[in-house]
């Protein structure tokens, strides 16, 4: 698939996103991320759209900052079965 057909599949679901959560940002993580200069352009939002300064070791980097200050700020984790905060 093309970034031009891929784009306007994301597009679509971040229009829907945006409209139930009224971001004014998106960070855009993963392996795409290294490619963000092929697609973002083709992505028409009202939020601003970035890739990940950490691109695809953003989400490993952010789990390991979780792990490590998980005890010191217990309200950081949410509960998998209650979707509410661990206090």
């Amino acid at each position: 698939m093309s970034y031009k057909q891929w784009a306007k599949r994301v597009q679509a679901y971040m229009a829907h996103v945006e409209k139930l959560f009224s971001p004014d940002l998106f960070i855009v993580g993963g392996g795409v991320s290294k490619d963000a200069d092929k697609f973002l352009d083709k992505i028409k939002i009202n939020a601003e759209m970035v890739p990940a300064k950490l691109l695809n070791t953003a989400g490993i980097v952010g789990a390991a900052w979780l792990a490590d200050n998980r005890s010191s700020n217990p309200g950081l984790v949410m509960d998998p079965k209650t979707s509410m905060r661990v206090q």
